[in-house]
């Protein structure tokens, strides 16, 4: 009962307010007056033009605790934690990732012969059609393939960042600019 009491107050609040409030609307309407609306506030830093050192894109990582620079990648679409090695002439990953992302190299294809952390190996060539890092993504990354048991995480080398326009350390961060 409570409550339908309070649901006509307020509807009888709202019935009483409603004609008010239109035949103000109205006689604004009929007294000829135009209606002015204040401008849109102008942007400001839309005006400002970017450095030149942040157009691009950019991606920036921190050192661990070891001083590598440790990310994951989206390799064709998928997950792939990686190292940073600016001392590996090509991204290398093992069989079992390139199965993942569906460029498992026939066993005629391991012919080049690779030096790794673990030792010499054979590695096959293959090509990741995609390879993003944050905002920057690079088309047909050129990438070795070591058996499984010669690479324990995959290795960002060369292949990837020499197409970049920039990658520097500075103060325990590596920034890459495509």
């Amino acid at each position: 009962m409570q409550n339908f009491v309070i649901i006509l107050a307020v509807t009888s609040l709202v019935a009483l307010a409603v004609p008010s409030a239109f035949e103000h609307y109205r006689a604004g309407m009929l007294s000829g007056q135009v209606e002015t609306v204040e401008p849109a506030p102008v942007v400001i830093d839309a005006a400002v033009e970017r450095p030149a050192s942040l157009s691009g894109r950019v991606a920036r990582l921190a050192a661990d605790a070891s001083g590598h620079f440790r990310t994951d990648t989206r390799m064709n679409g998928r997950s792939v934690p990686v190292l940073v090695d600016t001392g590996a002439t090509y991204v290398s990953i093992n069989e079992t990732t390139a199965r993942r992302l569906g460029v498992a190299p026939q066993l005629d294809e391991y012919r080049y012969r690779v030096q790794t952390a673990n030792g010499e190996t054979t590695a096959a060539l293959v090509t990741v059609e995609r390879l993003q890092l944050g905002p920057i993504e690079l088309r047909d990354v050129d990438t070795l393939v070591t058996r499984d048991g010669t690479l324990p995480v995959a290795l960002l080398g060369m292949s990837f960042l020499g197409r970049l326009s920039k990658f520097e350390i500075a103060s325990d961060q590596l920034t890459l600019k495509q």
